[in-house]
């Protein structure tokens, strides 16, 4: 990962939600069990759209013709987050590609950041399953919705 992803600060990340830590989401040593961080990416990724107007982000597209599928995911862990610990899932789109854009989840105790995640999603076509660029709409809409402009390839 990049160092500016890490540097992003909480109140950059226009959506978040707090969760309490439950019990079983921890592991032996009483931490978040690793894996877990990807469902917790997973809360960041519907808030957002439901930020956007939706609740998930297939039917967002599906008024499109199209469809988004993950490539790429990547995890930077910092500190771990334990039982019944207030953590906060902070979602934001970091960047734009022609056919892709990247969506960044911080996970923060208070303001220490404990995690970053970085998920790469592909615009599809919903009949040919190809690459399509992505909506001039969709991108002007999170443009205005973000606090920090998401970068463009």
């Amino acid at each position: 990962m990049t160092g500016l992803r890490s540097d992003v600060p909480l109140a950059d990340f226009r959506v978040q939600e707090r969760v309490r830590v439950r019990f079983n989401e921890i592991d032996g040593q009483s931490i978040v069990f690793n894996a877990n961080y990807l469902v917790y990416a997973d809360i960041g990724v519907t808030e957002y759209f439901r930020a956007l107007g939706e609740g998930q982000p297939g039917p967002y597209f599906n008024q499109y013709g199209t469809d988004i599928r993950e490539t790429h995911c990547e995890i930077d862990y910092h500190a771990p987050a334990r039982l019944d610990e207030l953590i906060t899932i902070a979602a934001r789109v970091s960047r734009f590609g022609r056919t892709s854009f990247t969506l960044h989840c911080g996970i923060f105790r208070g303001t220490e950041r404990l995690t970053d995640i970085e998920i790469s999603y592909a615009h599809l076509d919903t009949d040919s399953g190809q690459p399509t660029p992505l909506p001039g709409s969709f991108i002007a809409e999170v443009r205005r919705f973000e606090t920090r402009t998401p970068s463009q390839d």
